[in-house]
């Protein structure tokens, strides 16, 4: 299990997701030279160059009431308190036999902190020479995981949806 560790001061930034791999995990310090994204007029897309190969990026912005946050992971142990324990201790009702065989463990796991070092409400989706359709795998991640979160949470309106 994981907990999230806010910080006092958390900035505000935008992801960039790219279509390559880069065999790199930490800080950079990126040029102007390198990285100089050039925005359109309405602030929905952006061209840039990359090793020579040409990007075009669509901004994906999350929905009102949601919030990305950059985690960065610790070696800390979370201190055990009343809340943690309390949801750690709960399960879903199981039958005997799944007990029997052992499915559940006794122990509770130890939770690991996360520390929080961005917040971000927009991304951009980078595709090689096209912008990324509603069909590209992050654009259609973030939905799905959006349509889920709302599913999973009942935050969603099920009045709307009934007809009369």
């Amino acid at each position: 299990m994981l907990s999230i560790k806010p910080t006092q001061t958390s900035r505000k930034l935008t992801p960039n997701i790219l279509p390559c791999t880069i065999h790199h995990n930490g800080p950079l310090k990126i040029a102007k030279r390198y990285w100089t994204p050039q925005h359109s007029s309405d602030k929905k897309t952006s061209t840039a160059y990359l090793r020579g190969r040409k990007l075009r990026g669509r901004v994906v912005k999350l929905p009102a009431g949601y919030q990305g946050v950059l985690l960065q992971k610790t070696d800390q142990d979370a201190q055990p308190n009343a809340d943690t324990r309390q949801g750690a201790s709960r399960r879903p009702p199981v039958d005997d036999e799944d007990d029997i065989n052992g499915a559940l463990d006794d122990e509770e796991g130890e939770v690991k902190v996360m520390e929080q070092k961005a917040v971000f409400d927009e991304m951009v989706v980078w595709g090689h020479e096209v912008l990324p359709e509603d069909g590209d795998e992050y654009v259609k991640g973030i939905e799905e995981w959006i349509a889920f979160a709302e599913a999973m949470h009942g935050t969603h309106d099920h009045d709307a949806n009934e007809t009369s």
